[in-house]
């Protein structure tokens, strides 16, 4: 596997995106000329690209390119650490999906050769991703959407106005202790007997603490952030927008059965069905007995891996 590392201005007129793209060596490639496809990794909330490693190796073992890149706010894009956790109210959901199109580009031209292209977007980046594909589905080859949800749109609408006021009294860096109780903080209090605020992203302690150690994750959101997650989580499920993707798109949602985040898995059933009744003709669902919401990072993962791998294939990727 060859790294190689990128970077490009953001949509947001300030930040620098840190980005990665990796590509399979020629071992992995096994005979072939190109990889296989291109995959792009769009990570979730109050995290980085680098927790996806281990993924990125898998994908790059059996012949994939693979690219990733730091949110606006998050990882090595944040200009510093008071700047961790914080996104744009305004127009913050047009930038981090620019830059997830940005990377496409970039990686794109980097690679040299056609090859087709696949979207991955785990929990914040599966909303992204809804949202990209309403804007971009052009050329994507398939997409997979991992730890999503479904709320109703009064109640993703409502968080948005909620955080538009508390930031016009207070500023958008502020952070919110009923704006953060309604998020992440929900999910911290679902794990009965927790051991960590942190438990519902993964069984594994390990991965739990490596979680919390990490100073690039585990960021509170800001009232500006929480603003943005709740507008992509509004038009990630709105009807209208999700027509717009091409029905010969084939999607596969993954999700953990204990995940808060896709309300053990009804959430995520409820998403899935929306996307049929929009006309996108193959909507596939793994639900995960027995993990939370980082399937990637529980002892099944390994499962998840070669589930995902095998749907790729069918896909004829």
């Amino acid at each position: 596997m060859r790294t190689c590392a990128l970077s490009y201005p953001s949509a947001d007129g300030a930040s620098t995106v840190r980005a990665w793209l990796w590509e399979p060596d020629e071992r992995e490639l096994n005979g072939r000329s190109r990889p296989r496809a291109l995959v792009q990794i769009v990570h979730g909330m109050s995290e980085h690209a680098g927790r996806y490693l281990p993924f990125v190796e898998f994908l790059c073992a059996q012949g994939f390119a693979v690219c990733a890149h730091d949110h606006v706010g998050h990882g090595r894009t944040a200009a510093g650490a008071n700047d961790l956790g914080h996104m744009p109210l305004r127009d913050g959901e047009d930038v981090l999906v620019n830059d997830v199109q940005a990377l496409r580009m970039q990686a794109i031209g980097r690679l040299g050769i056609k090859m087709p292209y696949v979207l991955f977007g785990h929990s914040m980046g599966s909303f992204i991703a809804r949202v990209y594909l309403t804007r971009y589905a052009f050329g994507v080859r398939a997409a997979i959407i991992c730890g999503t949800g479904q709320q109703p749109l009064i109640m993703t609408g409502a968080g948005r106005f909620l955080c538009c006021v508390m930031a016009r009294l207070h500023g958008e860096r502020r952070h919110s202790k009923l704006a953060h109780a309604l998020g992440a903080g929900a999910f911290a209090r679902s794990v009965k007997d927790a051991r960590t605020d942190a438990d519902w992203i993964s069984t594994d302690a390990d991965v739990v603490d490596a979680y919390l150690a990490d100073p690039l994750s585990g960021q509170m959101f800001t009232v500006g952030a929480y603003g943005t997650l709740a507008q992509l989580a509004t038009d990630a499920q709105r009807r209208r927008l999700a027509a717009r993707i091409p029905h010969g798109l084939p999607m596969l949602f993954v999700a953990g059965a204990d995940d808060p985040v896709g309300e053990y898995g009804r959430g995520v059933h409820r998403a899935v069905e929306e996307y049929r009744a929009a006309g996108v003709e193959t909507v596939d669902e793994i639900i995960y007995p027995g993990a939370r919401h980082e399937i990637l990072n529980e002892p099944i993962a390994a499962d998840v891996q070669r589930d995902i791998l095998n749907w790729l294939e069918r896909r004829g990727l």
